[in-house]
């Protein structure tokens, strides 16, 4: 737990703008919605991405195309 010492006409004039019963509840709502605000969202594409330990190199190397591959033709 922390300890946070607030300027008292800061935490009345919060408590009244915001209607919070208490201090703590008006806080606590403030933190809430600032780490909502501020989280950084996952896109769709972030949550289907499975992390298999490649470098970029590696994973190119997995799509690049063999310039020798295919080039020779045995009769």
């Amino acid at each position: 737990m922390t300890t946070i010492v607030l300027d008292d006409d800061l935490m009345n004039q919060v408590v009244q703008i915001a209607n919070y019963p208490t201090p703590q509840e008006a806080v606590a709502a403030i933190l809430s919605d600032y780490v909502q605000t501020h989280q950084s969202q996952k896109t769709p594409f972030d949550k289907l991405r499975v992390d298999v330990g490649l470098t970029n190199e590696e994973v190119d190397e997995l799509f690049g195309r063999n310039k020798n591959m295919g080039r020779t033709i045995e009769l």
